[in-house]
């Protein structure tokens, strides 16, 4: 099982095309003082007062480990969140970050690499972001998987959140 996760890790790794850094300039992609365009609205079209948008960026061209985190991510979040789905409190939004038109999202959460990012919306104003890239190392252990996912989703749903 050890050998197992170290291969996927190192087969992920070794994926150019997926991991490899952005090379644009890190101060350029400081986080825009207002909310991401897409996200503003998604939250104005669901009408909840709190939405948690589960932003899954990729790269265009992707290896099995980055699509194995994408469907297991969105099948974690579709079994444990369905209600909250359908009610238009947690989004589910895949985002290629070579697709120019993505650009403005990219640059809002800092994105160089594949990963899911999380981010909290009030009333339609941005309030948090975290990116989960603790997700990796969980990919060979899917209910640790999902635990600490749902975990994630559940603080930023929760109406008692200090920041």
């Amino acid at each position: 099982m050890t050998l197992r996760r170290f291969l996927m890790m190192a087969a992920c790794l070794s994926c150019l095309g997926c991991r490899a850094a952005n090379p644009s300039n890190p101060k350029d992609s400081a986080p825009a003082a207002d909310d991401p365009p897409v996200a503003r609205a998604q939250v104005q079209s669901a009408g909840a007062n709190t939405v948690v948008f589960a932003y899954y960026f990729h790269r265009t061209q992707r290896c099995p480990s980055c699509l194995l985190l994408e469907t297991t991510a969105a099948r974690a979040i579709q079994e444990h969140f369905a209600r909250q789905i359908q009610d238009g409190q947690v989004i589910w939004t895949s985002v290629d970050i070579e697709d120019p038109g993505n650009e403005p999202l990219r640059r809002q959460f800092e994105v160089r690499i594949n990963g899911l990012v999380l981010v909290r919306m009030d009333n339609g104003a941005y309030k948090d972001a975290k990116r989960l890239d603790e997700l990796w190392g969980l990919l060979g252990r899917p209910d640790a998987f999902s635990k600490y996912l749902v975990e994630e989703i559940n603080a930023r749903l929760s109406p008692v959140r200090g920041g």
